[in-house]
């Protein structure tokens, strides 16, 4: 059946979870798929694919990551994103400007890695004055889970995908936010699959045919040949892109008989959130107005995703084996209660969600235009530059 405010409210209200799971199938005859691979656990290690048993329909199987909760959290956050560039949704966007730096792109909060709490916005001002330092800046700082009407307002989707206010001063005592909406997409049976790889130089240039320069900044030119005695420092062409790379056989990818995401929405912490007046004055209409708008801002979020398609990288392509479907689990298993919805009835669902909460005082708010401080101004203008001489290191 359809999902209608009425039964979201009533999930808010009573349910454990609002849960989501889409079976997926690669395209390839052999079921191969390239999984994320993720830094070395130990300076001394390799990079590697997240292997793992788990259990699943009752019996332990291998399975592999395909795409991580953080993953798929940012891909949330880059359908809210793209909904409010194309209009179709007045998310509270909060961006962050380099006006002394016009080639430079703007920054919305939904990019940065800690979403509201990320040391972009300290090192960003409202006005005249640091964005912390500012009656709004102050207020979302103050937020907390008992009392989340700034972050309601502002920056909604940190409620759902979580947040910690690591940089602020009060050490153990700053914002805490867990996360309330967790996806993730795993590969079934997964089996390792050596997978080689070659890069072939037509022009065949040599590792040590000669000793290049990073050319200057701004030159236009990405090396120089190194002058006889100069002192710069000496890299080889291969540093640069030159030569041919020998096949290497590791695992980079895995074969797999499925996938499967499971999306989770806990009623249950969104019940641990609330929505004080300026007042302080709580009041349970109002709370539950504003949760039941959360719940509906992350269903249309993970509905969209799954409606535009599972194409997480190059050659790892997945297709769904029928349409979505939700459950809305009860305070125990067996009472499970499950519903039709598309992204788009999704989005009337929102906007029905927020109209309540309207009446109840509670609204988005405009968005918010920061602008970059001397020092992130500089940081990011030394750091283009460094990407342009060759320094690819990225710590």
């Amino acid at each position: 059946m359809s999902m209608t405010l009425t039964n979201l409210q009533d999930a808010a209200s009573n349910a454990s979870v609002i849960r989501l799971n889409v079976d997926l199938s690669p395209l390839t005859a052999d079921g191969l798929v390239f999984p994320p691979t993720y830094a070395a656990i130990d300076k001394d290690g390799s990079p590697h694919i997240d292997f793992r048993k788990a259990w699943v329909d009752g019996s332990v199987r291998d399975v592999v990551v395909l795409d991580s909760v953080q993953s798929q959290a940012n891909r949330i956050e880059q359908v809210i994103l793209s909904a409010k560039t194309e209009q179709r949704l007045a998310y509270p966007d909060i961006r962050v400007t380099f006006p002394t730096d016009p080639d430079e792109p703007d920054y919305s909060v939904l990019q940065l890695s800690h979403r509201i709490f990320d040391v972009t916005l300290q090192c960003s001002t409202l006005g005249e004055s640091p964005f912390f330092e500012t009656p709004i800046g102050q207020r979302i700082r103050a937020s907390r889970p008992s009392n989340a009407t700034a972050l309601f307002e502002q920056a909604p989707v940190t409620l759902l995908l979580g947040a910690w206010d690591s940089h602020a001063a009060g050490g153990p005592q700053a914002a805490k936010l867990p996360r309330l909406l967790t996806s993730e997409i795993i590969g079934l049976d997964a089996v390792p699959v050596n997978v080689s790889a070659t890069k072939t130089d037509p022009m065949d240039i040599r590792k040590n045919s000669a000793e290049l320069v990073a050319a200057s900044p701004g030159s236009g030119r990405l090396f120089e040949l190194k002058a006889e005695g100069a002192k710069d420092k000496s890299r080889k062409p291969s540093e640069f892109g030159f030569g041919s790379v020998l096949s290497t056989d590791k695992p980079r990818a895995a074969s797999i008989s499925m996938a499967r995401q499971t999306s989770l929405l806990s009623c249950s912490g969104l019940r641990q959130l609330g929505f004080p007046e300026d007042s302080g004055e709580i009041d349970a209409s109002r709370n539950l107005a504003a949760r039941t708008v959360l719940a509906a801002l992350g269903l249309y979020g993970l509905l969209t995703q799954n409606e535009a398609g599972y194409r997480l990288r190059s050659r790892c392509e997945l297709v769904p084996h029928s349409s979505a479907k939700l459950e809305v689990i009860g305070r125990t298993l067996d009472d499970v209660t499950r519903f039709d919805l598309g992204a788009e009835d999704a989005l009337k669902l929102l906007e029905e969600a927020l109209g309540n909460a309207e009446r109840h005082g509670l609204a988005w708010k405009a968005d918010l235009e920061l602008t970059a401080d001397d020092r992130l101004t500089a940081l990011v203008r030394r750091s283009r530059i460094a990407a342009g001489s060759g320094d690819d290191s990225g710590e």
